[in-house]
């Protein structure tokens, strides 16, 4: 879910300051309610969010966005629903700018980084083999990991 057409850039990663992100995934019937990095393989160790000298500050945002029961989970489970189902986002996103990612960002600031949420659409074809098929707005949301720019002293 949420990943981009070909080799596309993902939407998520609009800016060149953005490192990875973590796309919320839910599915009632198979999969919980949770976080999941993409853009950073745990192989890659050349990405920056894998280098050693990361860990503190990747462990501070993981203890919190992969906790099932912590603030970015449960900001991300109670959203509005427009009609059919469709997740609003924008509202996690307002509530997790509020709530959630000022007081993460003090903490990994020092550390050179900080999160915001994000939010997008994505149009896809969906056909159930009769009579053609149509386009379905399908929402996501992630949590993203920028670099900051470094200070000029």
């Amino acid at each position: 879910m949420g990943a981009a057409c070909c080799k596309c850039t993902p939407r998520w990663k609009n800016e060149e300051d953005v490192l990875c992100a973590y796309l919320y995934e839910e599915c009632g019937c198979c999969r919980p309610r949770k976080f999941n990095l993409r853009g950073c393989k745990a192989d890659d160790n050349e990405h920056e969010w894998n280098a050693a000298t990361n860990a503190t500050v990747r462990k501070l945002v993981e203890e919190e966005i992969f906790n099932p029961f912590g603030q970015p989970v449960e900001i991300a489970a109670d959203v509005p629903t427009a009609c059919c189902g469709y997740e609003m986002f924008e509202a996690a996103v307002a509530r997790l700018e509020k709530e959630w990612s000022p007081k993460m960002n003090q903490k990994i600031e020092p550390y050179g980084f900080m999160v915001e949420g994000f939010e997008w659409v994505e149009y896809r074809y969906v056909s159930h083999g009769q009579h053609g098929g149509h386009t379905q707005p399908v929402p996501h949301f992630c949590i993203r990991v920028k670099k900051l720019a470094e200070k000029d002293e």
